[in-house]
């Protein structure tokens, strides 16, 4: 498996997460437009700290690099695209309120 291939994998697996844990647990997405964005910018804070993160992480010790993406770099991304489903919720939430 190259590179490339394991980055898709862990990729579309945190995004499958995510969708899990959107439909596993209902109420814990925002029902208000702050709320959502709030979230939305937790998420990217959180993403450039994972980047420093893996970063720091692999250049000490190369040899722990899975458990460096496992530990930080899963559950980070796993909480973005969750981010961004409860936006997009609140956002579709808010146009069929209008109509």
């Amino acid at each position: 498996m190259t590179a490339g291939q394991l980055l898709m994998t862990f990729t579309i697996g945190t995004a499958a997460l995510a969708l899990w844990s959107y439909v596993r647990w209902p109420g814990a997405a925002p029902i208000t437009m702050k709320g959502a964005v709030l979230r939305v910018a937790i998420a990217l804070v959180l993403l450039q700290i994972g980047a420093v993160t893996l970063e720091i992480g692999i250049a000490a010790v190369p040899s722990l690099a899975l458990l460096v993406v496992i530990g930080a770099v899963i559950p980070v991304l796993t909480y973005a695209f969750l981010a961004s489903i409860w936006f997009l919720k609140v956002c579709a939430d808010q146009i069929r309120g209008l109509l």
